[in-house]
This record gives structure tokens, sequence and C-alpha cells, in this order.
């Protein structure tokens, strides 16, 4: 299997648009109460918002392509908000076809080599406290949970999926 991880530019915004949409709607659906998914896949992943993620100076998305298809994606912040000596990463994701062939840890590894170039202390993300095969895999390759937090402001969510862990990997 051939793959590359590449900085997405601006003419890339329509491709990633769909892909994160595509692959959201493979992991996520059953967090949503009706009209949830609906606002969501707008207000994260409509190309107007990808667009001006991607021309943001203080973040980066990069696709993850097998041969020349894209299966995957990272959405990586350099100033994270709690802790400045921080790399975020805000997304992580793939196509569940592609789930067990280790392109996971590629992407982190990925974010690790970014945040070392960046002098970079720790690399920090969230994940829904629900997603145990997740968070098993992140303590698997080293980080600790250093929090929780609760997404009060969604209100389309189901409660009981609104629960998140905050997870960091000291480099």
């Amino acid at each position: 299997m051939n793959y590359q991880i590449r900085k997405a530019n601006l003419e890339d915004s329509a491709c990633l648009s769909s892909l994160c949409k595509s692959i959201y709607v493979e992991h996520y659906l059953h967090l949503w109460l009706e009209g949830g998914k609906e606002w969501y896949l707008e207000k994260s992943y409509a190309e107007q918002v990808i667009l001006s993620e991607i021309a943001y100076p203080n973040s980066d998305y990069f696709l993850l392509l097998v041969d020349t298809t894209p299966v995957g994606y990272l959405k990586v912040n350099y100033d994270y908000s709690e802790k400045n000596s921080a790399l975020e990463v805000e997304r992580i994701y793939f196509h569940q076809s592609h789930k067990g062939l280790g392109l996971g840890r590629k992407l982190i590894e990925f974010a690790f080599e970014l945040a070392q170039q960046r002098g970079k202390e720790s690399v920090i993300l969230k994940a829904m406290d629900s997603s145990v095969d997740a968070i098993g895999f992140y303590h698997k390759i080293g980080f600790q949970q250093i929090g929780t937090l609760v997404l009060e402001d969604f209100e389309l969510m189901k409660p009981a999926f609104r629960g998140m862990v905050i997870l960091e990997y000291c480099l």
C-alpha cells in the first residue's frame, strides 16, 4: 500500500469538504438528534468553512492519500489556547474501509513530527468519551488523559454523547 500525507491547499477545499462529510457520516451519525447531522456538517464541513480554515495561518489540514485516492485527513492547530507549548490535533479521521492498516499511527506520528519542528513540548487531542477504540489506541501509543469536558452548546447532539476526554502526548 502506497500512502502519502500532503498539506491541503485552497484548491483542495471542495475535495476536502466532501471527504470530511463522508467520513463523518460513517463514524458519527448515532450522536445526533433529528436535524443535528445536517446542522453539524454545514457548520463544520461546508466548503466555505474549509476554505477559511485552510487559509488560517495557525492551523493546517493534511490529506491522507492511498495511492492517489484521498481516504483521510488531519487538522492541526499550532497555537493551542489552553497550553501554548502544545500542538493540537483537532481532527484525525479516515474512512472505515482503511481501519486497521496502520494509517492512524502514521497520521499521529506525522503530527508528532510537526510538533517537534515547531518546538512544541506536547501534542493534545480531544476524543468523544464514547469512542472507546480510539481512546484505547491513543493510550497504547503513549497519550495520557489530562481532563474531560462536556459539549454544552451542541443542543442537537444526544446528551449521552456530549462527553469528551482530553489527551496529551509529551514529546
